[in-house]
């Protein structure tokens, strides 16, 4: 060894580069996925505070409340929020009774009986960033349930 290199260490250097080059993509695969478990896990919450939100204007207003106002609580709830689209909500079902009955109308929403529960079911789209490898969207639904007074 005249010039004072050694072989094994430039060896070692290169065998390091070629790991980190082999584990990066698992990282940054890693990363993005806790980032879009996160974002799923926050519009899961937003949708169970916008269900409660629909439910708690009925429980106010009995018998005065209409679909167009539990709606408007609903969005109102959800616009609130910086991470959930309302554009990505595929459908708010409204049941009362017992046993459940589908509410469609006003007239059906102001024939809720009293001492009985009323349910808002919230279904939202969840948009992956990863979606190459994962195609369809992350369905995500939350209700929630009070007595009517």
């Amino acid at each position: 060894m005249a010039n004072g290199h050694n072989k094994t260490t430039s060896n070692k250097k290169g065998q390091s580069l070629v790991e980190f080059a082999l584990v990066l993509p698992l990282f940054v695969l890693l990363i993005v996925g806790v980032f879009d478990l996160g974002r799923a896990f926050f519009a899961y919450i937003a949708i169970s505070n916008a269900a409660r939100e629909g439910t708690r204007v009925v429980t106010f207003w009995p018998g005065k409340v209409t679909l167009a106002n539990i709606n408007t609580a609903i969005q109102t709830e959800i616009g609130n929020s910086t991470v959930v689209d309302w554009s990505n909500v595929t459908s708010i079902e409204i049941e009362c009774g017992n046993p459940f009955a589908t509410v469609t109308t006003d007239a059906q929403l102001k024939a809720c009986p009293s001492d009985e529960p009323i349910k808002i079911t919230v279904t939202y789209s969840q948009d992956l960033i990863l979606s190459l490898f994962f195609t369809a969207p992350l369905t995500l639904v939350r209700s929630a349930e009070m007595m009517v007074p």
